[in-house]
């Protein structure tokens, strides 16, 4: 759910069009994923188009044709099932044996299609499932857990993958799913070690740990971090510069740079002031890199009434929360693939940032939530009791 109040940066609006545009997909599509407005974001590709002057211009029947092959896949699907399931129905069979055969078949075909073509209810075979029927191997489960970890491009470890399990295998414990990613012989992503990019300035003044490894919050906007990181293109380097929320844990700001200078610092908190993402009085705690304690930040954060903090010198763990996520986007996509150009590179954070980590992968912090969900219902909470509130006179 995008924030209605929220203003966009230019950087930003010109990275998620040409994300958009890399795709190929519909619009309304993207920003679903992205939890933005499709009118709003139609006017930016528009716009980028323009500027491009002659860059791929997606069809206008793509979204069409992909319906009709969708459908056609179904059809195909129930043909191919018909046929199985054709000796059974000239034999006018019971409730119990449109079951015995839905349960052979389910790991091949949905449980959906072969009710409405046996003519039975699912929550009958449900029931028939739960209540002892015979179990001769885990081969639906196994199936059920690798098309999680494959959807989740290969990243989810055995408790991500539990969250993400259908309904008829939510029953599964963290025991057993463990064990059938085992015996698949798949996991998930493990941490790398990660370089230095931290240079601190001899000359700047010091700043206080307003944190001091508190990173918890009672409400979303009110206490950030951030930390920047470096990914190697076909190109040269590309930096990215992020802000996250302690209280959901969501990417709330960031910004793509060919130099780690400050501006790139400040680039990310305007993005996320410009959203709402940013209270007044607000705590910035970050490392003691020279990007952070410049006077172009400190200049920024008077205006802005945030408060700018420090972790010690040589104290990693004093920035825990925003040195892991930067692992979790090396590990989980970095690593992972090569970038020819800075584009792609590009592209494919801002893939990475909006469309899975803020979006679809849940953090256990938070109680396995999705960051992107837990700020929303932040605002729904809020929104109603500030239009509340009489105006000041």
């Amino acid at each position: 759910m995008s924030n209605p109040a929220a203003k966009y940066t230019d950087e930003f609006r010109c990275e998620t069009a040409d994300y958009i545009i890399s795709t190929g997909r519909p619009i309304t599509e993207c920003c679903a994923e992205l939890g933005l407005n499709s009118k709003t974001v139609n006017k930016w590709v528009q716009n980028r188009r323009r500027e491009l002057a002659g860059g791929p211009d997606p069809k206008a029947e793509d979204r069409e044709l992909r319906e009709a092959k969708r459908r056609m896949r179904e059809l195909e699907m129930e043909n191919a099932f018909l046929k199985k399931s054709r000796g059974l129905l000239r034999q006018k069979p019971g409730v119990a044996a449109c079951y015995r055969m839905m349960l052979a078949e389910k790991a091949e075909f949905p449980v959906k299609m072969m009710a409405r073509v046996l003519g039975v209810s699912r929550s009958g075979f449900y029931s028939w499932l739960s209540n002892g029927c015979p179990r001769e191997d885990w081969s639906a489960e196994r199936e059920a857990v690798r098309r999680v970890w494959l959807e989740s491009d290969r990243r989810f470890g055995f408790r991500f993958v539990k969250c993400f399990l259908p309904g008829e295998f939510s029953g599964l414990t963290l025991y057993r799913v463990r064990k059938l990613m085992r015996e698949l012989g798949i996991r998930g992503c493990t941490p790398n070690d990660r370089k230095r990019t931290t240079i601190p300035d001899p000359k700047a003044r010091p700043r206080p740990d307003l944190v001091r490894r508190d990173f918890t919050s009672p409400v979303p906007t009110c206490k950030l971090v951030g930390d920047i990181t470096y990914l190697r293109t076909g190109e040269g380097w590309l930096y990215l510069s992020t802000v996250i929320d302690l209280n959901t844990r969501m990417v709330v700001g960031w910004s793509l740079s060919e130099r780690m200078t400050a501006d790139i610092v400040v680039s990310a908190l305007a993005s996320a002031k410009s959203r709402g993402y940013v209270a007044g009085n607000a705590i910035f705690h970050a490392d003691r890199g020279a990007q952070y304690t410049s006077r172009l930040l400190a200049e920024w954060a008077r205006d802005n009434d945030v408060r700018l903090s420090c972790s010690r010198a040589g104290n990693c763990h004093d920035n825990a929360v925003a040195e892991s996520f930067l692992a979790t986007l090396k590990n989980e996509m970095y690593y992972r693939r090569s970038f020819p150009t800075r584009d792609s590179a590009k592209h494919a954070v801002v893939e990475f940032i909006e469309a899975y980590y803020n979006r679809r992968r849940p953090r256990s912090t938070i109680g396995y939530k999705v960051p992107a969900e837990a700020m929303a219902a932040f605002f729904e909470r809020t929104e109603p009791k500030l239009e509340a509130m009489p105006m000041a006179a």
